[in-house]
């Protein structure tokens, strides 16, 4: 059995451990705001801190070594007191704890399932609780317990309740240091031990523990005084920096500036074309406005010849320079490489350089509490809905020109809708034998009828994607026309102003149709055929007059409010006025948002 000084020095350990785990917990969110991103190698931070970064990459190896030795300590001191059965008891559910969770970490990064490791938890974190604190006060009942051994007994059955029912988390373990120090107060003095057992208790106890816990906590008090320290130089030094903002040439302008790449060198060109900033920089930032002693300034990070400057629409440039410039190199030193890596696969996405950049430049205002605000082409993605009556389930639009009637269809096809679910707007059915989901093809057919002044209502069956029957609202194309698909569905049209209904074949998917102008995606692959990754997928695009006149083909196309952003016959990409003029010059990127570069296919690959 151990002296009462071990067993003391063994719960103090315990609350140390127990303060280490919610100061980490606490901090942490503080401390990933010096992460930037992980890599292979686990996070590193902005300083390049050995402490931080030795926190940050071996945090999963520290904590179930904290835990698994934390846990099986006190479990080796609960046999040691078999004969003091309080000490004991309170000892091995603390460490029965400990060690699981230690090892649970270990067993979260395997394949295991989830939901095995969840059962685990409820049981020996809830169910064996309970049990035992039942069992103890059944027990205690024959010796005149004290109040407070009842009071703690039922505490843990109504945490372990809570935790079962994810109220709370497993709070009872610091009932159990609190009544192993109770208990310990009362222990004996003076406890035979022997010479053996004192190096035992001794290596065990005080150099291993002490390791574990004090250590852990001093790493995470100590990364925490860094990482004050550093962003605290750093927030000065950006107050510095934007100080000398305003004495830049462009940097009020609020025109907008699309980044444009040659030959992986960048610059800007303006909305209508014209080039702002010459293709001379390594990378850029979009453009982002900022606030700055209550003004605002619309700014974008670049780099040239390995330095970082603050560039403005005039091409006026303010270098970062001293702490600020050691801070931003460490973070394009440590995650360019495996951030391009992630995105840049195929090795083609320019997107990559511009959009790391762009986060770039956000995580160097982080500290300062500096919001950015990144300005892009307006999209033309405003929908433009209709407003449709609704009696009896049918739906009735009254237009200038004409009026029309809707009526849903249920033939039966509907019973299939048992399997169905509704998520972020797209309909799902579950696959009982592949026990998966999968996207629901599924839609209402509707009866169209037609009324025109003086002529015959003309009757037919189609599909309405962009009915919403909750609000009775229909959605159009930009120029009011409604889209529909044949029954059939070899079929896709719209039905315009006037009431009269136009039809194409079904691989013509309509985009838009805007200016006069029909904006159509071509499908010629395929739907059997098996998605290849090292195969180069081209999109096709057309733009056609309301009479079927071909205004403009190509294999990538982005709309926008009054422009086009088109890969033209030299795959180079160009800007074209709303009467598909060219307006700007020949680039090999133009990179309006984050996404055009992939979706909008102005890669090469899909």
């Amino acid at each position: 059995m151990n002296r009462k000084r071990t067993n003391r020095f063994v719960a103090i350990l315990n609350i140390v451990s127990i303060a280490a785990f919610y100061l980490f917990a606490f901090s942490a969110k503080y401390l990933m705001s010096s992460i930037m991103t992980g890599g292979e190698d686990g996070g590193r931070s902005a300083y390049n801190s050995f402490i931080i970064d030795t926190l940050l990459r071996n945090i999963q190896i520290i904590l179930p070594l904290m835990y698994s030795g934390i846990g099986a300590i006190n479990i080796f001191c609960a046999i040691q007191n078999k004969k003091n059965k309080k000490i004991c008891f309170w000892q091995l559910v603390f460490g029965i704890y400990y060690f699981w969770t230690g090892i649970g970490i270990i067993i979260s990064l395997t394949d295991i399932d989830e939901d095995i490791i969840e059962w685990i938890n409820k049981i020996l974190f809830g169910i064996v609780p309970i049990i035992l604190a039942i069992i103890n006060l059944i027990l205690i009942k024959k010796h005149r317990p004290k109040v407070i051994q009842v009071i703690s007994y039922i505490a843990v059955i109504i945490l372990s309740v809570l935790g079962l029912l994810e109220i709370i988390g497993t709070y009872w373990q610091i009932i159990a240091v609190l009544m192993q120090l109770i208990y310990i107060h009362f222990q004996d003095k003076n406890i035979e031990e022997s010479k053996s057992r004192k190096i035992v208790n001794i290596i065990i106890y005080y150099i291993l523990q002490s390791i574990l816990a004090i250590g852990f906590i001093a790493m995470v008090l100590l990364a925490l005084l860094i990482t004050k320290v550093n962003e605290e130089t750093w927030k000065n030094g950006l107050s510095q920096l934007y100080n000398n903002i305003s004495s830049m040439q462009g940097v009020t302008s609020t025109e907008i500036c699309v980044p444009v790449e040659k030959k992986y060198k960048y610059g800007f060109i303006s909305e209508n074309g014209k080039e702002k900033i010459p293709c001379e920089y390594d990378r850029v930032s979009y453009f982002n406005e900022i606030e700055v002693n209550s003004s605002k300034y619309f700014v974008a990070l670049a780099m040239k010849d390995n330095k970082f400057y603050i560039l403005s629409k005039s091409n006026d440039v303010l270098q970062i320079d001293s702490s600020l410039e050691k801070y931003i190199k460490n973070i394009y030193e440590n995650f360019n490489e495996s951030t391009i890596k992630n995105m840049n696969k195929n090795g083609d996405y320019r997107l990559a350089y511009l959009f790391s950049f762009e986060f770039f430049f956000q995580a160097f205002n982080a500290p300062a509490e500096i919001k950015t605000s990144q300005q892009t082409i307006e999209t033309n993605n405003e929908t433009n809905k209709i407003s449709l009556n609704e009696r009896n389930s049918k739906y009735y639009y009254t237009g200038q020109n004409y009026s029309m009637l809707i009526e849903p269809i249920y033939d039966g096809s509907e019973e299939e809708n048992d399997y169905y679910d509704n998520y972020n707007g797209n309909s799902y059915y579950y696959d009982e034998e592949e026990d998966m989901y999968h996207v629901s093809s599924y839609e209402t057919k509707y009866k169209v009828t037609i009324s025109k002044p003086n002529e015959e209502p003309q009757t037919s069956v189609v599909f309405l994607s962009g009915i919403d029957e909750d609000d009775s609202t229909l959605e159009t194309y930009t120029n009011g026309y409604i889209a529909f698909k044949s029954e059939d569905s070899t079929r896709n049209g719209w039905i315009d102003l006037n009431g009269n209904q136009t039809t194409l074949p079904s691989k013509y998917e309509v985009k838009d149709i805007k200016n006069d102008k029909v904006i159509l995606q071509i499908s010629d692959t395929d739907e059997n055929e098996e998605y290849d990754e090292n195969k180069k997928y081209e999109l096709n695009f057309m733009v056609i007059d309301l009479r079927g006149n071909i205004l403009l083909q190509t294999t990538a196309l982005d709309i926008y409010d009054n422009l086009y952003l088109v890969k033209n016959e030299k795959k180079k990409m160009v800007l074209m006025d709303k009467d598909l003029n060219v307006i700007s010059n020949e680039y090999d990127k133009i990179i309006t948002t984050n996404q055009i570069d992939i979706w909008a296919n102005f890669s090469s690959y899909y």
